[in-house]
């Protein structure tokens, strides 16, 4: 009832299990599938039933140990809300990962930061792909890592959100990662002198 009130969100299935989640999303193909907690483990699964699955998002989460949270990462989970969310931030979740942007909620924030520490939510991305990325695909990558959404991106950069769309596009293929939380998480707290430079003037 919530995301239906949202003339942005369109409602076309719900599911009570995880088979009913696999079957709804093979028969209507949503953009977003919004999952609770206890169905986080159908996430490994949508790969295997459909071959471009849907952006997941988890809500009603309280706490996760860092192992669960980075198998969630490794898989197609874009987003993340806390159990105690408004309902406001449920909305913006849906639309955040329906833009590709990503959203977590920042109770959730020490468990990300614990899985990233730990090493456990890094898919392997080599660090000197960076050396194949242009000069501004470098500074997209800079601003993504801070955890910018796409629209603050290119108001930092002045830009259109297209633009930036296109260089995500293009940072994520050559990082060989498919996801942007999972390029966040690889890149953990690797920076450089331009990634400083980058935080003093969007600051």
């Amino acid at each position: 009832m919530l995301l239906s009130q949202d003339p942005g969100i369109s409602v076309v299935a719900e599911a009570e299990d995880e088979a009913q989640v696999l079957k709804r999303v093979v028969e209507c193909q949503p953009d977003v599938v919004l999952l609770e907690a206890r169905l986080v483990q159908v996430v490994q699964e949508l790969s295997r039933v459909v071959p471009d699955p849907p952006s997941a998002l988890v809500y009603g989460i309280d706490a996760m140990a860092p192992e669960r949270l980075a198998a969630l990462v490794r898989g197609n989970v874009r987003g993340m809300v806390h159990r105690d969310a408004a309902n406001d931030e449920l909305i913006h979740a849906v639309h955040a990962v329906a833009d590709d942007d990503g959203f977590a909620s920042p109770e959730l924030t020490g468990c990300l930061l614990q899985a990233i520490r730990c090493g456990g939510a890094k898919p392997g991305v080599d660090h000197r792909f960076r050396d194949r990325l242009t000069g501004r695909e470098n500074s997209v990558l800079s601003l993504l890592c801070q955890g910018l959404s796409n629209k603050a991106i290119a108001a930092a950069l002045s830009v259109s959100e297209k633009t930036v769309k296109f260089h995500v596009s293009n940072v994520l293929a050559k990082s060989g990662v498919s996801t942007r939380t999972q390029l966040i998480a690889a890149m953990g707290s690797f920076s450089s002198p331009q990634d400083d430079a980058l935080r003093r003037r969007t600051a």
